[in-house]
């Protein structure tokens, strides 16, 4: 069996793995579950996220006190699972921004300065918060606008589906064209291997996962009805999820690190699985306030 061949059998177990989780966290039905996995994620990503600057840098400094208030945050936020204004949930991510900061300032004042190193791990410290915690958040916030179906019902968790499958088809797509067809690089100097027709076979891909949504999913999508609206939204979202699988390259090349983590088989750590939801998430969520008026 070729390397190639390898890596697409690694990639579709973790795939399925992925999906086992989501649907199953969906049809249990409750917000309860998908925040806990959200938490999850978060907490999980924030500690990829600190052991990556300690193989680049040897110190994970405030990597318990960013944890901390990304789950104190998350458990806040919860309370809001029935419904909330954006105004309200916008406010949120001030006051846990607010608190991070004065708790590493408060923190760091214990022991003593050491120049520029000093800056550069609050820096660190505060950019993980709001790379991992503050954009996955937009997930869960999703879940608590208050989104109805045709007949009245709660939809928010399908818009969250909705989500994670324009995504994921996106990312499934670019990789598969990538591989077959691809051809012309179009970031060498940030991904040597991401190429054009990668790229539009991403968001192909993304179309055909945003229609097939609205055909199964009828009545539970009230929002995306138009299509027009589900145009846009589907080709925003396609292209934030490649902005988000490089922002991870970003890092990743910054730090000069291969790879995140190997938690998933062919995929490689928790950012490596979110960081094209991490991009597409807040973007879906501006669309929902934007329809929602």
């Amino acid at each position: 069996m070729t390397k190639t061949a390898r890596t697409f059998l690694s990639r579709l177990l973790s795939t399925v793995v992925l999906w086992a989780v989501v649907v199953g966290a969906f049809v249990l039905g409750s917000h309860a579950v998908f925040f806990a996995l959200i938490s999850l994620v978060v907490v999980l990503g924030l500690l990829e996220y600190f052991q990556l600057l300690k193989r680049a840098t040897g110190s994970r400094r405030f990597t318990v006190q960013t944890v901390l208030v990304s789950v104190a945050y998350l458990a806040y936020l919860y309370q809001y699972r029935d419904g909330a204004s954006p105004a309200v949930l916008g406010a949120m991510d001030g006051l846990a921004l607010a608190a991070l900061v004065i708790l590493l300032v408060a923190t760091r004042l214990g022991s003593a300065l050491e120049g520029r190193k000093s800056l550069d791990e609050l820096m660190r410290a505060l950019f993980g918060f709001v790379y991992v915690t503050l954009l996955f958040s937009f997930a869960a916030k999703i879940l608590c606008l208050p989104l109805l179906g045709a007949e009245g019902q709660p939809v928010s968790a399908w818009y969250v589906l909705f989500l994670v499958i324009v995504t994921k088809f996106t990312d499934t797509g670019a990789y598969v064209v990538g591989s077959m067809i691809g051809r012309h690089k179009c970031i060498p100097h940030i991904s040597p291997g991401k190429t054009w027709e990668g790229l539009l076979g991403g968001v192909l891909f993304a179309f055909i996962g945003a229609f097939a949504c609205r055909a199964l999913f009828a009545g539970h999508l009230p929002l995306l009805e138009s299509t027009l609206w589900l145009v846009g939204i589907t080709f925003s979202i396609s292209v934030a999820s490649i902005i988000g699988d490089l922002s991870e390259s970003i890092l990743k090349r910054t730090l000069e690190i291969k790879d995140s983590g190997q938690i998933m088989p062919g995929i490689g750590g928790v950012l490596d699985l979110i960081d094209s939801l991490l991009f597409t998430a807040p973007v879906l969520y501006f669309y929902l306030i934007l329809l929602l008026g």
